[in-house]
């Protein structure tokens, strides 16, 4: 879940500084005058007024009582001002704590995508800047949509089934059968394959600490998206991780919970989108992965860290300028420093948003990229989309920020990063 500042309320306010002149003058002249009138109406007839009785009554009683009263609003003050330094410096340390796990970024440790992009490369496609949607008809309708998708005609492959003993009664006609695996499937495992020597060198410890994949899945698709995951991972030749599905509209909000969960293991995240029929306009199928470590341990050698992927912020509706604002503060960024916006599914008022909240550089349409007007609508995996288009188009002069409609994260490339993050004392606990 997101960090929340709230319980640490607002900062107490110092009580204000007390001014002697003129009230405690008045106050002073009251207590002499007082004083003085009460001893001389107490004052003995006929005893002299002189010696020690006479100036401790009408010299000392009056100012002691005055020092008292200065004495105890001091006090008072002293004591407000203490309550209010040590709550505000134990406020202090908790926010410095929060914010420090707040600002503990996601290593990007390496990105794989399979997208209709005939040919291309994703940063060479967005950097043309020409639309890859076209006109056509769906696999099933007869009503054209402008959208992207593969030119395979069969939806479908063979794939030899798995060796069976060759005592077994029916092991021929077994060899001889094959399954079917879907296109999406064989999509699936192609962009595995680009994450292949970074798994195998993930793997290579003790299961324990092998990566855990999340595929972001539709409501009723959970076990066929995990299926299809499992079936890429055994033709990728890839070892056997434990997958689960998250909601798609989780996004880039599993970076998110990945973070407070505190793991050390590396994350794979998997989002695809796939149309058999009835696309949306202006959408696109395909699938992309993006590999992500937590740093609390050196990675192996052959593993580099291609970029720092910030907590990212699910703003609230009408609120787009605070959560720009606020994925800024979890990345460390200023908000000056942003030098690249990489939008998808915009808000409205996107530019009016980012202008509220004084990111004046990436407000103007020659700092924005827009990954979904070129290749398509991804649906909940245009964050993971814009992660990906912007690792591969390498290093920028500093942080640029992800939005996908409510969501926005800070993401700092490093390609030429050779050495991995120190050790972090903050390790999750047994």
């Amino acid at each position: 879940m997101p960090v929340d500042l709230s319980p640490a309320g607002r900062a107490s306010a110092y009580p204000r500084r007390p001014r002697f002149w003129p009230w405690w003058f008045c106050i002073w002249l009251a207590c002499n005058m007082v004083g003085v009138a009460i001893a001389m109406l107490a004052w003995p007839k006929g005893q002299p007024a002189s010696g020690g009785s006479f100036w401790f009554w009408f010299v000392g009683v009056p100012n002691g009582a005055f020092v008292l009263l200065f004495g105890i609003e001091r006090i008072g003050y002293e004591g407000l001002w203490y309550r209010a330094h040590w709550r505000n410096h134990h406020r202090n340390r908790w926010l410095a704590e929060r914010l420090r796990t707040a600002q503990r970024p996601l290593q990007v440790l390496c990105v794989g995508y399979c997208l209709p992009l005939g040919g291309q490369m994703l940063a060479d496609a967005i950097a043309v800047g020409k639309r890859l949607l076209v006109e056509q008809l769906p696999r099933a309708g007869m009503a054209r949509v402008s959208h992207a998708r593969f030119e395979e005609a069969n939806w479908t492959v063979e794939e030899p089934a798995p060796e069976v003993p060759e005592y077994r009664e029916d092991s021929l006609d077994a060899k001889r059968a094959t399954q079917s695996v879907s296109l999406l499937t064989l999509k699936i495992a192609q962009t595995l394959e680009q994450l292949s020597g970074s798994l195998g060198a993930l793997t290579c410890y003790e299961r324990v600490w092998w990566p855990q994949v999340r595929v972001l899945s539709a409501p009723g698709r959970e076990q066929a998206d995990v299926a299809q995951v499992v079936g890429a991972l055994r033709i990728a030749g890839l070892p056997s991780l434990a997958v689960q599905a998250v909601p798609a509209s989780d996004g880039l909000m599993v970076a998110d919970a990945w973070l407070d969960a505190r793991e050390a293991r590396p994350l794979l995240v998997v989002a695809t989108a796939w149309h058999e029929n009835g696309p949306p306009e202006a959408s696109t199928e395909g699938c992309v992965a993006v590999l992500l470590s937590a740093g609390y341990f050196k990675l192996p050698e052959t593993v580099r860290v291609a970029a720092l992927l910030h907590r990212p912020v699910r703003g609230l509706a009408g609120e787009a300028a605070y959560g720009f604002a606020n994925a800024a503060l979890w990345g460390k960024a200023a908000w000056t420093s942003l030098v690249r916006a990489w939008i998808t599914r915009p808000v409205d008022g996107c530019d009016k948003a980012l202008y509220a909240a004084h990111m004046d550089a990436i407000s103007k349409d020659e700092a924005q990229r827009r990954p979904d007007r070129i290749v398509g609508d991804f649906g909940d995996g245009n964050g993971w989309l814009s992660v990906v288009a912007a690792v591969e188009s390498g290093a920028a002069d500093g942080p640029q920020l992800i939005i996908d409609d409510m969501q926005s994260a800070v993401l700092r490339v490093t390609p030429n990063t050779t050495d991995t993050p120190p050790i972090s004392d903050d390790r999750p606990q047994d």
